[in-house]
């Protein structure tokens, strides 16, 4: 496996795939859900006599939680990701150690 020199324009084009895909995936999952979210709230409250029931703090955590899970997602998308030219992959510094078994474990 060849590594590659440490660019700006590879630099860049991580960069950009980590940015755009975080941010377009936070903000529309976590509008989805605070509409989602709002409605049944809003249907529950409504059931129960209560409509005034702020969701405000329910629809920030969920978009928080969401936003925070999404980006775990963006980086296993990343590594799958093939750019012009390179990948990201995750390599051992060393190879591993073989494993040759104790002559004195194996009995005749």
């Amino acid at each position: 496996m060849q590594e590659l020199e440490i660019t700006d324009g590879r630099i860049v084009r991580i960069w950009w795939l980590l940015t755009w895909r975080t941010y377009a995936g936070a903000i529309i999952g976590s509008a989805l859900l605070a509409f989602v979210i709002s409605i049944i709230i809003g249907f529950v409250g409504s059931a129960m006599g209560k409509p005034d029931i702020d969701v405000g703090y329910i629809t920030g955590l969920a978009g928080f939680l969401w936003s925070f899970f999404w980006y775990f997602v963006v980086i296993k998308m990343m590594l799958r990701k093939r750019f012009n030219g390179f990948r990201l992959a995750i390599v051992a510094d060393e190879p591993a150690p073989s494993v040759e078994p104790d002559p004195s474990a194996v009995k005749s």
